[in-house]
Parts: C-alpha cells; structure tokens; sequence
C-alpha cells in the first residue's frame, strides 16, 4: 500500500451507457463498505476525467441510511458520467504519469473500470504500466458491460438482458398499433448493433409462444441479402400477415450495398466506430416505391440504452460482478469477472475470471449455427434470451413521474 494500511477504490465508467451499469457500481462500492475500504472515489466521466483531476468521493453513511444501492439498481445510464477515450500506445507517455500522479495523492490501491470492450483496452493498458513500472500499490480490475452482447469470454454481457427486454416489448406494442388497419402494411424496426446482430436478434424474444408472429421477418449484418431477396421475402410474408413487422439490426446492409450512403460517416473520434443509423428508412422508402404499399420505419435509438425495463436478472448479476470484482482487487490485478452458463435444461451460471487482453478491442457474433433459417434462430434466441429478461427493478415515482437520484445525492468533490 501507498505510506502504510490505507486501502482506497476508485471507480470509473466508460463507454455507451445501460440499464444496469449503475448495478455494477453498486455492487462494487457495496463490496468496497463491507471490505472495510477507507475511502470509496469515483471518476467523473471515466478515465478522461481521472486525467482532469476531477474525482469524487462516495459517503459511505449517506450511502448505507438512504438505501443509494438500491436507487442505482433502479436507474439506467451511468451516474459517474462516461468517456470514449483511448489511452496512447505508447506507456512512456506524459497522460500515464498524469495518471499515476492523481492515483499515488488520493492512494488509490484498487482501481475499478466498467465498460465494454474499448474500456477493457484501458484495462489492459493500466496493467501493462503497473507491469512495466513493478507497482506493487495498484490493482486495476475490469467490469464487462454492454447492450450488444458483443463482448468474448463470456456468457452474454451485463445489459443486454435489459436492453433485449425493451426490444422485445418495444416490438410488442409495435405489434399492437400496424394489426388495427386492415391493409398490406410493413413496418421497419431499426436496432442498435453496428456488426454484430445480438440485440436485434433479441426482437425475436416477442414471439415467444405467440400463435401470431409479432416480427415476421429479421435482417441482420451477419446474414447476406440482396435487394431482390427483400422484396422477395416480403411477399412471401404477405401470403400469410397483411401487417409485417420487420426487425433489422442498425449496421445491416445488402450484399450490393445498394442502401449505402454515399456521403461521410460521423465516427467516434477515440476509437474508430461509425456512428451508424438509418438503414430502416431506407428500406422502408424503397419497399414503398417497389410495392406500392404502406411502409414505415421505427428506430429504438438510444432508448434501448437506458430504458427503465430493467431485467432484475440483468440488475442481479451486474451487481454480483461489481461486488466480485472489488474482492478480487483486493489481492489480485489484470482481470475481468464474466458469466458463464452452466449446460443444464434450467438456466444458472457461475462468475469466472479473465484477462482483459481477451475482451479489449475485439467482437462476438451470433454462432453461425445459428443462423441456419429464421426457424433456427427464433427457437436459439429465445431459449438463450428468455432468462435474462426475467422480473422487473421496481422504479420510483413522483407525482406521475419517474424519479431518479443525482451523483451529488450521496457524493462529495474530492478534488
């Protein structure tokens, strides 16, 4: 330890946010209060803001008497506020000695990081300072997270659970609203997924034993389709639904690339991503023009990130990690906790640990097995999906309206 016992965490989030990143929070600063830390500190806006200097610290009475675990298990998006920065290359770089400056004042010993797969880069690259520098003082510890389920070595990804439970009732309702006319219609769903099709492939969950499909029809980046084949495939549905409901992930396109833009993408300036939408538009239009029906298009956006729809299996297991990851640091560094399935008829998991080099910068698609027919799909999505979405986090009101807390209801500045 830093100058004697001390034993201070710090947390951060990082990346796009969910419904269930502020369970990991909770789970790790819960952990941190029944390990006996001194000091529990939070990063303002992940580690761009711990490189500003602007750190906060966690009451730990105003944390246990007003209940506040239990508040962010009930609310969505991340309270420490988020970054999308990408740490240099290079460790002899002046940002990292920043870094360790600010950690070595506020004598960090644990260091908690939750994000995707670009966070766990961070992961990677703090240990491989601790690493190359021989700090003994130091434990930096990973948490997974992300709506698309893209990230390796686990199960599925903390959020997805209640960002696939949103989709599916998002679909639900879309269902309710195109059966009223009694006309050849065809609405658009356009879900989040820039390559991998995980959260879109969860709209099939709305099937679930329904004698009526709610989606007729799923596109995904995974699986190739012309132009052709669209229209081919809708009327083919037309033969038996008069209202179709067609779910397609965000970073779908087909085969000719005739729906790409021709103009330039906006892209996430740290890392490289596309910042992609409107394919369901695009479809909708040209399925308008070529078939002289009424046409639509539906995009769920950024509300699949934080709806209020949180699974509390989804909510559970984020908490578990957070809570197993602060536990972890204690001895040990340079890991991330994960899901693992059991192979049983009833679902059950356990919590493993990883690298973060097996995470960072990498993508998990839909086993090709899967995508076998929509048939296959369907029964795959549901028997993997279905346990995710189980019970509800029950939400606050005031006066009719949601009511969330604020960072400064239980935190102070430290800096």
């Amino acid at each position: 330890m830093i100058g004697g016992s001390a034993i201070n965490v710090l947390i951060g989030q990082s990346g796009g946010p969910t419904s269930v990143i502020n369970s990991s929070l909770a789970g790790v600063i819960s952990s941190a209060i029944e390990h006996g830390f001194d000091h529990i500190y939070g990063m303002e806006n992940g580690i761009a803001g711990l490189i500003e200097g602007r750190i906060c610290q966690i009451d730990k009475k105003i944390y246990t008497e007003k209940n506040i675990e239990d508040k962010l298990k009930s609310e969505p998006a991340a309270i420490l506020g988020s970054c999308r920065y990408k740490l240099p290359e290079d460790l002899s770089d002046f940002v990292y000695e920043k870094i360790f400056q600010t950690l070595e004042k506020f004598q960090i010993s644990s260091l908690i990081y939750i994000g995707g797969n670009d966070s766990m880069d961070t992961v990677v690259k703090l240990n491989k300072y601790i690493e190359k520098n021989r700090i003994a003082w130091l434990h930096v510890i990973g948490i997974p997270k992300t709506i698309d389920n893209d990230l390796r070595e686990m199960d599925h990804s903390p959020g997805f659970g209640s960002a696939a439970k949103y989709v599916a009732t998002a679909l639900n309702l879309v269902r309710t609203d195109v059966n009223i006319y009694n006309v050849k219609s065809v609405t658009f769903v356009e879900i989040m997924g820039r390559n991998a099709g995980w959260l879109a492939a969860s709209a099939l969950l709305s099937n679930y034993k329904k004698k009526r499909k709610t989606v007729n029809l799923l596109y995904l980046k995974e699986v190739e389709k012309t132009k052709e084949d669209i229209l081919s495939d809708i009327k083919e549905a037309f033969k038996y639904e008069n209202n179709l409901v067609i779910a397609l992930s965000e970073g779908f396109m087909d085969k000719d690339g005739f729906f790409a833009k021709e103009d330039k993408k906006s892209y996430d300036q740290a890392f490289g991503h596309p910042v992609i939408s409107g394919i369901g538009e695009k479809l909708s239009n040209f399925v308008a023009k070529e078939l002289g029906v009424k046409s639509r298009s539906v995009e769920l956006n950024i509300l699949q990130r934080t709806s209020f729809l949180i699974s509390k299996q989804d909510s559970k297991e984020a908490f578990e990690l957070g809570y197993k990851g602060l536990e972890k640091s204690i001895s040990q560094t340079n890991l991330v906790p994960v899901i693992k399935r059991k192979e049983k008829e009833t679902y059950e998991y356990y919590i493993d640990f990883v690298d973060p080099l097996l995470i960072a910068n990498k993508e998990k698609y839909i086993p090709k097995a899967w995508l076998e027919s929509y048939r296959v799909l369907e029964d795959k999505i549901i028997a993997y999906g279905l346990p995710l979405i189980q019970g509800q986090v029950e939400e606050k009101f005031d006066k009719g309206m949601i009511s969330f807390i604020g960072l400064d209801d239980f935190t102070k500045k430290a800096y």
